[in-house]
């Protein structure tokens, strides 16, 4: 069988010691028996990588969840790897982590198909031609192998490699300890000031993504549309961002192919109203919030509005609670979800038309253009009322599915999780006045608790904080050091032992020597690179002609060089890409988004040009540039 291709650390170290050794006046001095022995037993605990390409041969790759989880298994409890062998781990003194986005297979003179398979592939070989040389001979001085790795995603998008690389699963024990206290209802309200209703206004763009019917005089926008309020002017006060500025890398979230969808609602045309355009902030300055729940039945057209509940979110109170008759003739009443029966329904003395009214036109309208409205999945309710409105809160999308997105999670869920209350439950069916309240109590917990309460990332933490809970053989408490562009303190860092704010790639090198006698981990992000090859979401214009981009290698591999040589002894030194190029991707998904919200403002396809439209070619050619996107390589190495 072939034999493990060991990693660096097996290559090019010093000389092997021959027993001798040579002194300022060139005796030569000879150990004693017990330097031997001392010798002897340090070079038997000598830490040391070695590929376990028995489990990789038959096409396993190794993911970024993959390295880890091998770093957690060496300074914390957690599974062997399989992928990889470590000997004598607990001879390993630190290990530094270093995510290097924009490395590419090109740029050390192999061929970009290395990083397609899953077994691990020599960085020089003796048969390359001349022209194929390294361009970053630090790396090619430090490693003899590299390891093909995969970011996380699905066939048409790939998820955020970073996040897959810091955050890591709770234990079972940990995440019952925080279910618990998260259930804790805190007396006062927390940073009130800071969480305001506005904050979590549904955008435009969100709006389309999620099915919403937006207003004629509302435009697509990233930032919410609020009259008569500069809204960043806010969000300059507020420490946590927007919903939809979560400011994720990577991680494109496009709305499913609409192709081979049934229509949603209802098929007839026509009938929808819109809250009339606000001329100005409201004259109290006030905002208010009323939830909305509606009850539907169903004709040959599809759904058809059954009932309409609105509950005052400050008071609780109902404010109108109407059945309505529907226009076609229903065919099924769906009792055991709705609660309306035929019986109930036959009182009914408003339509459609005339709830519009009510709600929006009346000489006093319930609806006004500055009221917020609350619902749980709201574009449903809205669409049953044919109503077009510009401010809604949704806590399907405030609230986070435990998978994350595109899922949503149900109302029923979140009552029960983070309410403790049991709503749909009866045989009669749904109570539309039940579920508004639901979702008013579901805001308010919101408001108490902060943005990020009831997010799926209560099941996840950072390694950091995982690392903190770990202890050394001496019994010390582990350490680390997080060093990354913007606030170190963000997600990741925020429970970091150290935490170093980076302005360029120099600062990262020097924030991990500085520290690295002092921490059992470091992590650092080295951007440099990426950003001349205009792989930066936030200034995507590359200057990556051959004298910049060759002059970005030559310092990546003279800060390599720098680091590896003040590391201590036994220190692990892990180096990942984490993604290949991601523009031909995020080309592609743009063009995908913009054509699915283009279908639904329009209804149709018609009068787009046929390079903006997206066809069944174009999905083949995004699940490629996807697969060519995830692909990442990743180094290893122990000092000697």
């Amino acid at each position: 069988m072939e034999d493990s291709p060991l990693s660096s650390s097996s290559k090019r170290k010093m000389p092997p010691m021959d027993g001798t050794a040579t002194d300022h006046d060139s005796f030569t001095k000879v150990p004693t028996r017990q330097e031997k022995r001392k010798q002897k037993k340090i070079d038997k605990r000598k830490p040391e990588f070695q590929f376990n390409v028995s489990d990789m041969r038959y096409g396993k790759k190794v993911t970024l969840a993959h390295v880890r989880d091998m770093i957690l298994y060496i300074l914390a409890e957690a599974q062997k790897p399989q992928w990889l062998q470590i000997d004598h781990k607990a001879s390993i003194s630190h290990v530094v982590l270093l995510l290097i986005p924009g490395l590419l297979p090109e740029h050390l003179g192999l061929d970009p198909e290395v990083t397609h398979s899953s077994m691990p592939f020599p960085i020089t070989s003796p048969s390359a031609p001349l022209d194929q040389v390294s361009l970053i001979p630090a790396l090619s001085t430090l490693f003899t192998y590299g390891c093909p790795t995969r970011a996380p995603g699905d066939k048409t998008r790939m998820h955020s490699p970073i996040n897959q690389l810091l955050m890591s699963p709770m234990t079972d024990a940990v995440k019952k300890q925080k279910e618990d206290e998260s259930k804790v209802v805190q007396d006062e309200p927390t940073g009130a000031k800071r969480n305001i209703p506005l904050q979590y206004l549904v955008t435009p763009n969100q709006m389309i993504d999620n099915d919403y019917q937006l207003p004629a005089y509302i435009k697509p926008s990233d930032v919410p549309i609020i009259p008569g309020l500069d809204l960043e002017t806010i969000t300059k006060e507020l420490p946590i961002p927007l919903p939809s500025q979560d400011g994720s890398a990577w991680s494109v979230i496009g709305a499913g192919s609409l192709q081979g969808k049934n229509p949603k609602g209802n098929r007839r045309e026509g009938g929808w109203v819109e809250t009339p355009e606000a001329k100005g902030p409201p004259a109290d300055g006030k905002y208010p919030i009323l939830a909305v729940d509606c009850e539907m039945v169903v004709s040959a057209d599809g759904d058809e509005l059954a009932r309409v509940s609105v509950i005052d979110f400050e008071t609780g109170d109902s404010v109108f609670d109407e059945l309505v008759q529907p226009k076609a003739e229903i065919t099924d009443y769906r009792t055991q979800w709705s609660g309306i029966t035929p019986e109930r329904l036959f009182s009914a003395t408003h339509d459609l038309p005339a709830i519009q009214t009510l709600l929006l036109h009346g000489s006093s309208p319930i609806i006004t253009p500055h009221t917020i409205l609350l619902g749980h999945s709201l574009d449903c309710d809205l669409s049953a009322l044919r109503i077009r409105h510009p401010l809604c809160i949704d806590t399907a999308l405030i609230y986070k599915h435990p998978r994350g997105p595109p899922f949503k999670p149900g109302l029923k869920w979140l009552a029960q999780k983070w309410l403790g209350k049991d709503i749909q439950a009866g045989t009669a069916g749904h109570d539309s006045a039940e579920d508004a309240r639901a979702c008013v109590d579901l805001f308010k917990m919101k408001l108490i608790k902060g943005p990020s309460f009831g997010n799926s990332v209560n099941n996840m933490e950072s390694i950091v904080e995982r690392l903190g809970r770990s202890k050394t053989e001496s019994g010390r408490a582990r350490t680390s050091c997080y060093c990354d562009y913007g606030d170190p303190r963000w997600l990741y860092g925020a429970k970091a032992t150290t935490a170093v704010q980076a302005h360029n790639d120099d600062d990262v090198v020097k924030s991990i020597v500085d520290n690295v006698e002092q921490h059992d981990f470091l992590f650092g992000r080295m951007l440099e690179l990426s950003q001349v090859q205009g792989w930066n979401e936030s200034d995507p214009t590359p200057d990556n002609s051959p004298e910049t981009l060759n002059a970005a290698l030559s310092s990546l591999s003279t800060r390599l060089s720098t680091l590896h040589a003040s590391l201590p002894s036994n220190t692990a030194l892990v180096i990942v890409t984490g993604n290949s190029n991601p523009i031909p991707m995020l080309d592609l998904q743009k063009k995908r988004q913009n054509w699915e919200r283009v279908t639904k403002l329009k209804g149709s396809t018609g009068g787009m040009e046929g390079e903006e439209r997206w066809m069944a070619e174009d999905e083949r050619e995004l699940e490629g540039k996807v697969e060519d996107a995830k692909a990442g390589m990743a180094f290893l190495r122990i000092k000697s």
